[in-house]
């Protein structure tokens, strides 16, 4: 019997592993992992240039490109930095810098200030705002503010107010958080920097496993009923040893599969230390990767980090386990149909309880403290792909996790015990009316 069981579950891997359907999935995910983690060279190799500074080239007729420039330094450098953008003043002329820009269609800007006839303190100076395109609506919008900003230094000046007073009325607020909650987590951007890490890295890979062996089993089950080889199997093995091993094989599977991400995710970062020197190579305007580093030293110095490290153990039992427990559930429906197209319509509620903890899991940072969304991460089926993401982002504790471990084991425990009666009585039985009927109708057998 043992013989038997090894052969069915390595025959089941073997059949998945080795369609070319698998071949080519990996393939295009291999491809897709490596291109993302290395997006920017892929788009310098094109013609494009991420670390290209755009020069913000400033013509001053006025004299007031040093109280714009202090202003820009002290407000809205930042701003500039994301940009890949500098302020600079300009010798040339307005017509150089402008037949410049066009031969080289380049990204850079020119700020022309001129003088007027009659400066008033509403008027005081004349800005061109030129550009060969158009440019980034923050950018401008943050440009022009400074802008704004140095007429009204200038204007308050005009109007001989006291050099002291300008500078206490232009110096910003100093303000001292205090927060009285101390559980809340001072690391707010952290935050949100790691749950969207969270989300790619986490979720979606889950979400399509658990698809993965929804499919797989239902796949199988019905190939097997539907071209008869279902009672040649079963004659030879118990529907016991026949269930266990799609569990095991389908399993084994999505684990296997989930591996491969893994090791396509090492490649692409090993191509990209190889390629730029490092994982945190700047990738200004588009994915602010210059600051990486300095994020990942944050990470390390959180509260998040001995997190993630303290829960790794929880987040891997929740994996199998609600791996095994939609295993359990779909392959006991699955024995109850006879086609795919019974098939996709009894594994709706399955799909339900998935996109519920996958919906729960992208928007959870909006029920901080909620508890709501403490009581869904310890409900089964859905404690998988939400308690992780909750924990991580200090919205449930490692007795939390506990508890939706032993859920989701109780979970395993009665549809195993309740769902093999289901699945003898349904893997020989080829009625297609009923479906549900059938099920509560195994379920009450006793002999079954």
């Amino acid at each position: 019997m043992k013989n038997k069981f090894k052969f069915l579950t390595k025959d089941s891997i073997k059949k998945k592993i080795s369609t070319k359907s698998f071949k080519i999935t990996n393939l295009v995910l291999l491809i897709i992992i490596v291109a993302l983690t290395n997006l920017d060279s892929i788009v310098k190799f094109f013609g494009g240039d991420f670390d290209e500074v755009v020069h913000v080239y400033v013509v001053d007729e006025v004299g007031v490109y040093d109280e714009f420039k202090e202003t820009v330094d002290n407000s809205f450098l930042n701003i500039l930095d994301n940009y890949n953008a500098s302020i600079e003043k300009s010798s040339d002329s307005v017509d150089d810098l402008k037949k410049e820009i066009i031969d080289k269609e380049s990204s850079d800007i020119i700020i022309n200030i001129t003088n007027i006839d009659n400066p008033t303190y509403e008027k005081m100076f004349n800005v061109d705002f030129i550009s060969y395109d158009y440019v980034d609506t923050v950018l401008y919008q943050n440009i022009l503010t400074a802008l704004n900003s140095t007429k009204v230094n200038l204007a308050m000046k005009k109007a001989n107010i006291d050099q002291d007073i300008l500078d206490k009325v232009n110096a910003g607020v100093e303000v001292n958080r205090i927060l009285l909650d101390e559980n809340l987590n001072e690391n707010e951007e952290l935050m949100e920097k790691i749950g969207s890490i969270i989300i790619i890295a986490f979720i979606l890979p889950f979400f399509i496993l658990i698809v993965l062996i929804v499919q797989m089993i239902g796949a199988e089950i019905n190939e097997e009923k539907s071209t008869k080889s279902m009672e040649v199997i079963i004659s030879s093995v118990s529907p016991e040893v026949h269930f266990i091993s799609k569990l095991i094989s389908a399993n084994v599977f999505a684990i296997l599969q989930g591996l491969l991400l893994i090791l396509y995710t090492v490649i692409g970062g090993v191509i990209r230390v190889l390629t730029t020197g490092g994982l945190a190579q700047s990738v200004n305007g588009i994915g602010e990767l210059n600051s990486v580093s300095q994020y990942i030293n944050l990470f390390i110095k959180s509260d998040i980090a001995s997190r993630l490290v303290n829960g790794i153990p929880f987040f891997v039992l929740l994996i199998i386990l609600s791996f095994i427990a939609y295993s359990l559930l779909i392959g006991i429906l699955a024995s109850v149909t006879t086609s795919m197209e019974d098939y996709n319509q009894i594994q709706t509620p399955v799909m339900i309880f998935l996109m519920v903890g996958y919906y729960l899991a992208i928007i959870a940072s909006i029920y901080q403290g909620a508890t709501f969304i403490k009581v869904m991460s310890l409900i089964p089926f859905i404690s998988g792909i939400l308690a992780p993401v909750t924990y991580t982002l200090g919205e449930i504790e490692l007795w939390h996790m506990g508890v939706s471990i032993g859920l989701l084991l109780l979970v395993c425990y009665l549809l195993y015990k309740y769902g093999i009666k289901v699945y003898k009585a349904g893997i020989l039985n080829y009625s297609s009316s009923k479906l549900w009927t059938k099920i509560f109708k195994s379920l009450k057998d006793k002999e079954a």
